[in-house]
């Protein structure tokens, strides 16, 4: 049985493409869960804001080849983990390209709100 430690490294280890990317693009991004073993991927933003990065409909798959789409979530400091979004969107599609898009339309949303 894998230690805690060693299951995130197995988990990071099958996002580190969308990780480099976006830390690449200016957005600090760590692998992390959630609670209850729910992976995601969190990108830091300024004041403390989030992004949670999810499967399309469910929390990050473990494994890469089980990956349904995007989520993004956009989360006020005080609610990262709590179930609190201010803004919202997915896609099917798995592709770093797609995951960027949506990205960029739920910052869009926060700031037309």
């Amino acid at each position: 049985m894998l230690s805690y430690e060693q299951t995130m490294a197995v988990g990071q280890a099958q996002y580190q493409d969308a990780i480099d990317a976006l830390c690449a693009a200016n957005l600090p991004t760590t692998f992390t869960q959630t609670g209850g073993m729910n992976a995601a991927l969190q990108v830091s933003l300024d004041g403390g804001w989030s992004l949670l990065l999810t499967d399309a409909q469910d929390s990050l798959s473990w494994s890469r080849a089980e990956q349904q789409g995007w989520g993004v979530g956009l989360y006020a400091p005080q609610h990262a983990f709590d179930g609190e979004c201010r803004a919202w969107i997915s896609t099917p599609e798995n592709s770093l390209t797609a995951l960027r898009a949506c990205i960029d339309a739920v910052l869009r949303s926060a700031v037309s709100d």
